[in-house]
């Protein structure tokens, strides 16, 4: 089962004015939704001046306390069985990008992990219409500061977690290893049940003069030595059919 985690709250004067590309695209997906401007800028004035408690990110959902009292989350829809499948495959494709996740960076292979314009749904105890309310907004920027420095977040609001993925990855590239590992065994098992055949008998001795075929002599090499070795090698191979000894 996926956990939940919890982090302590950002102190007053806390901002990140430099995102990450998968940290950026996260607040795209807010802000581009927003359908009010004003409520975003306050939002981020309040993320900035620490008035958001202790975050919980957990499967589907970023949760916290603003002011005290505004209970606010938003979510976003778990992986489906078919999307994350897609997942591990692109991260199968090249052993770097597992290595890229785990050491804080998202590839852009595995950008299905980031919601888009109207995937972010924002929940808050204020009376404000707007979608998201200024108390949304702050914590869409906390969780965006929580994103860009641990990526794998964005596993966990999907239902999923890096060991899974991890695994997951692993299995992908020992199966097809097992498989041909396993059909071998078991097609060496099957050749060396079958009996021996018989040796085929031996040809009828050669009652002719050897002939040698004609050899192109290569460029500084003597035709009489190269046909003299020729003919000894042909002389030796009959007497070695004829006797079944080398001579």
């Amino acid at each position: 089962m996926t956990e939940a985690r919890g982090f302590p709250a950002f102190p007053a004067g806390s901002r990140r004015r430099h995102h990450s590309w998968w940290g950026t695209d996260w607040l795209r997906a807010m802000e581009d939704t927003a359908v009010d401007a004003g409520l975003t800028r306050r939002g981020r004035r309040i993320a900035t001046e620490g008035r958001i408690g202790p975050i919980t990110v957990s499967p589907g959902r970023v949760a916290g306390t603003v002011d005290g009292n505004r209970q606010t989350a938003v979510t976003v829809e778990p992986l489906s069985d078919n999307g994350w499948a897609t997942l591990v495959a692109e991260a199968s494709v090249q052993s770097g990008h597992l290595a890229a996740l785990l050491d804080g960076a998202l590839p852009h292979a595995l950008s299905e992990l980031l919601p888009t314009v109207g995937d972010l749904d924002a929940h808050c105890s204020c009376e404000d219409w707007g979608n998201p309310c200024q108390h949304a907004a702050a914590l869409c920027y906390q969780a965006a500061w929580l994103i860009d420095v641990d990526p794998s977040l964005l596993l966990l609001l999907r239902g999923r977690s890096l060991d899974a993925l991890t695994a997951e990855v692993a299995g992908h590239h020992a199966a097809p290893a097992d498989a041909v590992a396993s059909e071998s065994i078991t097609l060496a098992a099957e050749a060396f049940s079958y009996p021996t055949p018989p040796l085929p008998e031996l040809p009828p001795p050669a009652t002719d003069a050897p002939r040698l075929h004609v050899i192109e002599t290569p460029p500084g090499i003597d035709p009489g030595v190269l046909h003299g070795a020729a003919a000894t090698a042909v002389s030796r191979a009959r007497r070695l059919l004829e006797d079944g000894r080398p001579p």
